[in-house]
């Protein structure tokens, strides 16, 4: 129970007490409430639009003469020229599909308590009410499609079972059935450049259509209004519920090209129906723990008390050690309920969404959102998660190649900092501090080698990731620059969402950033390992090799940092979020601690100045930087406060210092966002295995309070497996699964 299990002696008041379940396309969160039961529902294919092709008139002149005078040392009127004449429109957003209501006539509840296994992904509730038992139990299928619920109750009962959509829809009874079928806005006011956007724009003819479909058995008595289902005198109630749309792919207009969803809602719910609560239960129960048995963690005991009990009492005394274990858990269970072969990538709050406007749309942010999302699923050996992912950047690099002839004038394919459903891949909006982001595509392209790496698929390296990893480096090639001392580098440079002084005026635009130039040199040595291990040696790989030798190379600053941009400057906020040019600390490892002592003591001066307070991901990025860095006390320093209690009730945003965790353990931006879960979990990974695929570190990063453990399943590079124990922070045993070649393992604690 302490780190497999979620557990609260109350129902949920607020949002972020709410509870996950999720198949990687149907989600849902439940408040889990005694005599009023809600389920906020989504699927991950309710997006607004539909495919497009944005252009821009003049982008390309725009971005050729911003660079002139960023080279001109005139970062101001670059900015201005690029925000006025590059930027384009905003990403269409994710939105929800209502609730699913239940009143009961159960009464005044006691001995209450609800609980989430994520051993199983089965959430349960019970309480006694006039005296007799009430049991609720809920999970959401991945072999089925389906959310199953079932109510058991020692006296019969009464409930109003209703569906409520905030999207254009219908709710009504047919065949035995409660149905809502809808549209999603055409556009969701793309096009206007203030943000958030003030509207949805509905056109029937050309929005996702979709259906939510209900089916309820009991042994009690079932009568059907125009638009909910009465149960009477029950004992025992099941409910099955599926959502279908007609989402048929990122280039396909759902209006003209959509797939048929109305008849496979309903099939789908008549097999569900037909094999009934045990067996969907066993086979749902099999299939999860098939991915989450295999890893374990074990770092001491846990507190036998409530959740948000256990998350206050760790604010003053660290001693429950079985927290770190339950946080790591989460988030390996999160990826499964969210990402799943065939489902849409996780967006910014996973697949669980409660408004029709979602804080930053609840889009791909991919400047690091999106990319955190999957960092622990290769480490947890969970690799065909990762498909989701590898079809977003599929259809980023079909659509980013008429990105980057259209903004760049160049080859290859290019996508910026804010993707959707429809593969959006173009400038948003706004600051070029965000908006001008061309490595959102590079980055991207890097998970497809790292999943090679880890799986040693020759396949998947021939026919995906190194096919796109080429348009990738295509597209750097063609519009890098020289600078004046003979090296190259992407040419103007900003560092994600941040700004600097220069004189009097801020800006976010230089002649060169370190990120951009790391993720250029990421690019082109994935690219060159890639052609290494599949021999092909052709004009492009030549070209990428000789390019790969003249990138600028990172600089340290008179105070011992690393340089940001190309040149010392003030940040307007020296504490900012986001710590972007230690990109090639992690995620790239181009910089490797055992061996580039000068790099590595800047990046950790950086991190010292930056500070170690954030927002959500922030913190998480912040832990994975400190455990590359070797210093697992740091690294725990900053998972304490991600562990910080945040109060549920709260919506205000909060860039500076607000990370933490909501009481149902989610990631507190705050707003919600789901990337810090994944984060800390990637973190807790590197802190006890690293490995580059010549050598694999058993605990390079271990902190002084998890002086005994152990740990089982954890995959390193090379296509293995490690398990291994530790006690009085010493390696005690391990043991290698798979074949480790001409790997060297070395023991980090000696």
């Amino acid at each position: 129970m302490n780190t497999d299990t979620l557990y609260y002696s109350a129902p949920a008041k607020y949002w972020m007490e709410t509870l996950p379940l999720g198949n990687g396309s149907l989600g849902a969160m439940a408040d889990s409430g005694a005599e009023k039961e809600t389920f906020v529902l989504n699927h991950d294919t309710l997006w607004t639009g539909r495919p497009r092709s944005v252009t821009k008139p003049g982008a390309a002149a725009a971005f050729r003469k911003a660079r002139a005078l960023a080279l001109q040392g005139k970062y101001r009127a670059a900015e201005k020229v690029m925000e006025r004449d590059f930027n384009a429109i905003w990403s269409q957003a994710y939105l929800t599909f209502g609730t699913l209501t239940l009143d009961f006539d159960f009464g005044d509840a006691a001995d209450y308590e609800r609980r989430l296994d994520l051993s199983k992904g089965v959430l349960t509730s019970g309480f006694t009410a006039k005296g007799k038992a009430v049991t609720k139990k809920a999970f959401v299928s991945y072999p089925d499609g389906i959310m199953a619920y079932r109510v058991a109750a020692e006296a019969p009962f009464a409930c109003k079972i209703s569906v409520a959509c905030p999207l254009q829809s219908r709710t009504y009874p047919k065949n035995g059935l409660l149905l809502t079928d809808g549209v999603c806005p055409a556009d969701g006011d793309t096009a206007n450049p203030d943000y958030p956007c003030a509207s949805l724009i509905y056109d029937e003819k050309n929005g996702v259509p979709f259906r939510g479909a209900l089916r309820a058995q009991t042994d009690g008595t079932l009568r059907f209004t125009n638009d909910s289902i009465l149960v009477s005198g029950a004992k025992a109630l099941t409910l099955y519920f599926t959502i279908q749309t007609g989402f048929n792919g990122f280039d396909k207009d759902p209006a003209t090209e959509g797939k048929e969803y109305k008849n496979k809602a309903l099939n789908v719910l008549g097999a569900a129906a037909n094999k009934g609560w045990e067996a969907l239960l066993a086979e749902h129960t099999k299939d999860h723990a098939s991915l989450y048995g295999r890893v374990t963690l074990e770092l001491g005991d846990g507190k036998d008390l409530p959740t948000d009990e256990r998350l206050r009492r760790f604010a003053e005394a660290k001693d429950d050690m079985g927290l770190y274990a339950l946080l790591f858990n989460y988030g390996r269970y999160l990826a499964i309920a969210a990402s799943r072969p065939g489902s849409r990538a996780m967006n910014l709050q996973g697949i669980w969404n409660n408004t029709v406007r979602a804080p930053w749309n609840a889009n791909y942010t991919i400047n690091i959102n999106t990319q955190m999302n999957y960092w622990p699923v290769l480490p947890c050996a969970m690799p065909e998660l990762t498909e989701p992912l590898t079809e977003l950047v599929k259809s980023l690099a079909v659509t980013g190649e008429k990105t980057a002839e259209h903004f760049y004038g160049a080859r290859g394919f290019a996508a910026h900092h804010n993707a959707d459903i429809w593969g959006h891949s173009e400038p948003v909006h706004g600051s070029v501090s965000w908006a001008y982001f061309p490595g959102g595509g590079g980055w991207l392209a890097r998970h497809l080698y790292e999943y090679y790496e880890y799986t040693l698929d020759e396949a998947f390296l021939r026919e995906t990731a190194f096919p796109i990893l080429r348009k990738a480096a295509r597209f750097y090639l063609d519009i890098l620059t020289e600078d004046t001392d003979g090296t190259l580098m992407l040419c103007p440079g900003t560092s994600p969402e941040n700004r600097f002084r220069r004189g009097p005026v801020t800006t976010p635009m230089a002649k060169s950033s370190a990120m951009f130039n790391s993720i250029v040199l990421d690019v082109f040595t994935c690219c060159l390992k890639a052609g290494k291990a599949l021999g092909v040696e052709d004009e492009l790989q030549t070209e990428i090799a000789e390019a790969a030798k003249r990138i600028k190379p990172l600089k340290i600053g008179r105070d011992g940092r690393l340089l940001e941009w190309n040149e010392e400057l003030s940040e307007v906020e020296p504490h900012h979020r986001h710590v972007s040019h230690l990109y090639a600390l992690h995620p790239a490892g181009l910089i490797d601690p055992r061996r580039d002592t000068a790099l590595t003591e800047a990046c950790k001066q950086t991190l010292y100045r930056r500070g170690d307070d954030g927002t959500g991901w922030s913190l998480a990025w912040k832990v994975n930087f400190w455990a590359r860095l070797l210093d697992g006390d740091h690294a725990l320093k900053l998972i304490d406060r991600q562990l910080r209690l945040i109060p549920a009730g709260g919506t205000e945003t909060n860039y500076v210092r607000g990370g933490g965790t909501y009481p149902n353990m989610l990631d507190a931006h705050p707003p919600f966002q789901i990337d810090g879960n994944f984060g800390v979990t990637a973190g807790i990974c590197e802190m006890l295995l690293q490995s580059d695929g010549a050598h694999i570190y058993l605990l390079p990063a271990l902190p002084k309070a998890w002086a005994n453990g152990c740990v089982k399943g954890l995959a390193a590079k090379g296509n293995v497996t490690v398990d291994m124990a530790w006690e009085n922070g010493k390696l005690a045993s391990y043991e290698i699964h798979g074949d480790l070649g001409k790997m060297t393992v070395v023991d980090c604690t000696c």
